[in-house]
């Protein structure tokens, strides 16, 4: 595959490397993600056991309850949480838990949304992708 770069909104800074992993539901971590291993619990997620450590995390927009920063926040602390978050549309809670990933523990995981369509046409959850602020190349 050739080289692609897409641009979209920068919501939270950082760079990051890592595999797709894509969701074309809309997600939460709260009670949605096991802090403890990373991986997808949520009975209606369409990557239900996969698992995003170590992944850029794709997904239209979030979902659930206020306390999904909180479990964000948890599964970055215990080390098994995506190294980027790709969204259609803003997702607050994904927003201010990567924020306070910073703050507390001085993880820098990047936040992005708003993306062209034509992203999605040539995504996959094989995919290669690096986040350099607001550009996402797929290689």
């Amino acid at each position: 595959m050739k080289p692609e770069t897409f641009s979209g909104r920068l919501l939270v800074a950082g760079d990051a490397k890592g595999v797709a992993l894509v969701s074309g539901r809309a997600f939460t971590f709260a009670h949605g993600v096991n802090p403890a291993t990373g991986e997808v619990t949520d009975v209606r997620s369409d990557i239900r056991g996969q698992n995003v450590r170590g992944r850029v995390l794709f997904y239209p927009y979030g979902k659930g309850s206020t306390t999904a920063s909180a479990w964000f926040l948890e599964t970055v602390r215990q080390g098994n949480a995506p190294v980027a978050i790709v969204t259609a549309g803003p997702d607050l809670s994904a927003v201010i838990g990567s924020l306070l990933a910073r703050i507390i523990y001085g993880k820098s995981i990047p936040i992005l949304s708003s993306f062209a369509e034509e992203l999605y046409a040539v995504l996959d959850n094989k995919t290669q992708v690096e986040v350099k602020g607001a550009e996402l190349t797929l290689v």
